[in-house]
């Protein structure tokens, strides 16, 4: 589990965990922040990435599977020292899948369907 006590006085702390599933579960999450990767994240994984001021966050699927999952996006702003909690998950349709990026509180981050 991710410690996330932790505060950045002089940054924002942009939290993501992946949740676990059966679909989309062999396609990795590529996820960037202001146009740059920070992590592929498989099912029930976890990463944390700082940044300063406004950020753009999206996420596609990682390699060949990008060809027929969907994307999403997401903008925020951020302030020194304030934390941001984000949940990617899949949604499913007749013939494909999509990510989804979903804003939480600390406590839904907790909760969320990945330990």
């Amino acid at each position: 589990m991710p410690n996330t006590s932790i505060s950045n006085g002089s940054s924002s702390t942009l939290f993501f965990v992946r949740e676990g599933g059966y679909v989309g579960g062999g396609v990795l999450a590529s996820i960037k922040v202001n146009g740059v990767e920070i992590a592929k994240l498989g099912t029930k994984e976890f990463t944390q990435h700082t940044v300063s001021g406004n950020f753009n966050i999206k996420v596609a699927a990682s390699g060949m599977n990008s060809l027929v999952f969907g994307k999403d996006s997401i903008s925020g702003s951020g302030t020194n020292g304030s934390k941001h909690f984000y949940i990617i998950n899949v949604e499913t349709g007749l013939l494909q899948g999509s990510f989804k990026i979903i804003e939480t509180t600390e406590s839904g981050f907790q909760q969320a369907n990945w330990v």
